[in-house]
């Protein structure tokens, strides 16, 4: 499989919903951007340990696409914005001792924003999922970045 055809494998993986949302009210509609963050991290999570790098990739990105449909629904995009000093600190951090306890705090930091209405409970779970990305899975800014453009840009 070539680059671009598993750059359209990714964006046809993504552009779907978990869950169907044109069926569902406003209030709803948020509720299901709020689960598709949180199953595209669990299918991270699952993926993420001795899988294959370019679907541990994919997934990741994905992960990120969901993050910022949520940061634009919640009008925060300007929050998630992070400078090279704050990149180049957060590549300097540790490794997570536990990724199960990683995935059930971003879980929690992500439940907090949507039940609590905590937009700051977001954005930190935004910095442990960009940490994660760059120090756990051990990929580079540019890797990231590249791959996110194959899978999204249009």
């Amino acid at each position: 499989m070539n680059v671009h055809e598993m750059s359209i494998r990714a964006r046809n993986s993504m552009l779907p919903s978990y869950l169907k949302r044109t069926d569902f009210s406003e209030k709803e509609q948020v509720a299901v951007l709020y689960t598709d963050l949180l199953l595209s991290i669990s299918e991270l999570m699952l993926n993420s340990r001795g899988g294959d790098q370019t679907v541990t990739l994919d997934n990741y990105c994905n992960g990120l696409c969901r993050f910022l449909l949520v940061a634009s629904q919640q009008n925060i995009m300007d929050k998630f914005l992070l400078t090279d000093e704050e990149l180049n600190a957060m590549k300097n951090k540790w490794p997570s001792k536990s990724f199960n306890t990683l995935y059930l705090i971003l879980n929690q930091q992500i439940e907090n924003s949507y039940f609590r209405h905590q937009k700051d409970a977001l954005i930190h779970a935004w910095h442990m999922y960009i940490k994660f990305g760059l120090v756990d899975l051990q990929f580079s800014g540019t890797q990231i970045e590249k791959h996110f453009l194959e899978m999204f840009a249009y």
